[in-house]
C-alpha cells in the first residue's frame, strides 16, 4: 500500500485544516489474460470462492476458471435479485475460503464486497436492518480474517472493482456501505470480460465515470486540496472525453484496446488523486438519482441524466449547496475539449443534455413517473436530517426539485 501525505509549503497556524491522506491498497492486473491470471493466482492455495453473474456465458466462466475449476466453489447471482440476504448467503457459502473472486457488473461486485464485510463482522446485517433511516452505513473494523478479494468487472464505468463503497438493497431501500473491508485486494481489467458489452453500454459507462469527476470538481474542496488533485481530475476528464468520442465513432463494437483504456480511466477516478481534500459525501446528484432509480425502476444512468440538468441549473443560478459555478464551468470546458468532434454547447446544462442524447442514454419517461412527494420523503429519510448528503434540504424543497426533474423537457434521442 502506498500512502501520500502532502507536506505544507510553510508553517501554518494550529487552526489550519488537517493534511489530507491518500492510500489505495488495490493491485491492478491490466490487459488480455488478466482475469485468468487473477483466478489462477487466487487458486494456487485454495479454497477459493467464485461469485459470478449467473447470466454470463458458461464457456467464459469455464475458461476463466481453467485448471483450477474443480477447486472453486461457484456461486451464480442474478443481478436483478441481489439483496442484503443474497450477500448473507454468499458469506455463509464462503466460510473458510481464503480467496474470493467476483466476476460481473457493479451489482455482483458489490454483493461480493458486502459478503466479505459480513464474514469480517457477522453482526453487520443486523446493524444495517436495525437502522432503517440512514442511507449510509459505516462498516466497523473487522473482527475475523477475510478472504483475499479479487474482482473481474464485466462492465465499465462503475469502478466497483476498486471501490471502498458498495450499495445493497434492503426492505428499506438501497443502502450505501463504506469501509476498508469492502475494498478489493486485486482487480483484473481484462477486455475478454467486456467483450460482449454493446457500444451503448460502453458509452453509458464512460458517462458514469465522467459524472463522478464532474460531481467532485463542482464542489469547493473541503480540506487542503493540492493543485495536483485538480490538475489530475481535469486531465482525466479530457482523457475520458477522447476515449468516449472514439468509442462513439465505432460502428462495429468497441475494440478491446479501447475498452481496456476506458476501464483503466474509470478505475483511476477512484484510485487517483482526484478525491484529495474533497468531501466524499458532498455531491448531491448520486443521492437524488439513487431514489429516483429505485422508485421508478429505471437504470442508474437514466436517473442520473434526468437529475443532472436540474441540479446544474440551480448550481449555475447560485445555489451553492450544489457547488460552485466557476468550478463546474472549468470541468465542463476540460471535458468538452476532450470530446472534440461532438462540438457540444459551452453551457454545461445544454451540453450535458446534448451529450446524453448523442450517446443514446435515455432520460426518465414522464409517463408513469413516481410522485415527487414520495421521492422526496424517501430521499429525506435516507440521506437527510443530520447527514451531509441531503441534510440541507427539507421535504418541501426536495419535492419541488423532483417535480422539476420529472416535468423538464426530454432531449431528442440520436437517430444513429
Amino acid at each position: 500500500m502506498t500512502t501520500v501525505v502532502p507536506l505544507a509549503a510553510r508553517a501554518e497556524p494550529a487552526a489550519a485544516a488537517q493534511p489530507v491522506r491518500w492510500s489505495r491498497p488495490t493491485e491492478l492486473l491490466i490487459g488480455q489474460g488478466a482475469a485468468r491470471q487473477a483466478v489462477r493466482q487466487a487458486g494456487s492455495d485454495a479454497p477459493v470462492g467464485l461469485v459470478t453473474d449467473a447470466n454470463l456465458p458458461e464457456g467464459f466462466v469455464d475458461d476463466l476458471a481453467g485448471p483450477a475449476g474443480k477447486r472453486l466453489r461457484r456461486i451464480g447471482l442474478r443481478p436483478e435479485d441481489i439483496t442484503l440476504t443474497t450477500a448473507e448467503e454468499v458469506a455463509d457459502a464462503l466460510g473458510g475460503a481464503r480467496h474470493m473472486v467476483a466476476v460481473g457488473g457493479g451489482s455482483v461486485l458489490d454483493a461480493a464486497a458486502v459478503a466479505r464485510a459480513i464474514i469480517s463482522r457477522p453482526e453487520l446485517p443486523a446493524l444495517i436492518r436495525r437502522h432503517p433511516r440512514p442511507g449510509l452505513v459505516l462498516c466497523p473494523p473487522g473482527r475475523r480474517p477475510v478472504p483475499h478479494f479479487t474482482t473481474v468487472p464485466t462492465t465499465v464505468g462503475t469502478a466497483a472493482e476498486v471501490s471502498s463503497l458498495a450499495t445493497v438493497r434492503t426492505d428499506g431501500g438501497r443502502k450505501l456501505l463504506a469501509g476498508d473491508v469492502l475494498t478489493p485486494s486485486t482487480a483484473a481489467l481484462d477486455p475478454a470480460a467486456t467483450a460482449g458489452l454493446p457500444r451503448r453500454l460502453v458509452l453509458e459507462g464512460v458517462l458514469e465515470a465522467m459524472m463522478r469527476l464532474l460531481n467532485i470538481h463542482a464542489l469547493p474542496p473541503a480540506g487542503q486540496c493540492p493543485g495536483a488533485s485538480d490538475a489530475e481530475l481535469l486531465a482525466l476528464l479530457g482523457q475520458l472525453g477522447r476515449s468516449g468520442a472514439e468509442a462513439a465513432g465505432e460502428r462495429h463494437g468497441v475494440p478491446a484496446a479501447l475498452r481496456t483504456d476506458v476501464a483503466l480511466l474509470s478505475a483511476r477516478t477512484v484510485l487517483g488523486w482526484t478525491t484529495l481534500g474533497r468531501d466524499p459525501f458532498g455531491g448531491k446528484i448520486w443521492y437524488l438519482a439513487n431514489e429516483l432509480s429505485a422508485l421508478a425502476a429505471v437504470r442508474k444512468m437514466t436517473a442520473t441524466v434526468s437529475v443532472v440538468p436540474v441540479v446544474w441549473s440551480r448550481l449555475l443560478a447560485g445555489d451553492t449547496r450544489f457547488g460552485d459555478p466557476v468550478r463546474l464551468h472549468s470541468a465542463w470546458r476540460a471535458l468538452r475539449r476532450g470530446l472534440g468532434p461532438l462540438r457540444l454547447p459551452a453551457d454545461p446544462v445544454a451540453g450535458f443534455r446534448a451529450l446524453a442524447a448523442a450517446w443514446d442514454v435515455p432520460a426518465l419517461p414522464r409517463t408513469g413517473a413516481p410522485p415527487p412527494g414520495e421521492l422526496a420523503s424517501r430521499a429525506a429519510r435516507a440521506w437527510g436530517g443530520s447527514q451531509p448528503m441531503l441534510g440541507a434540504f427539507g421535504v418541501a424543497e426536495l419535492t419541488a426539485l423532483y417535480r422539476e426533474i420529472i416535468d423538464q423537457p426530454r432531449p431528442r434521442r440520436s437517430q444513429r
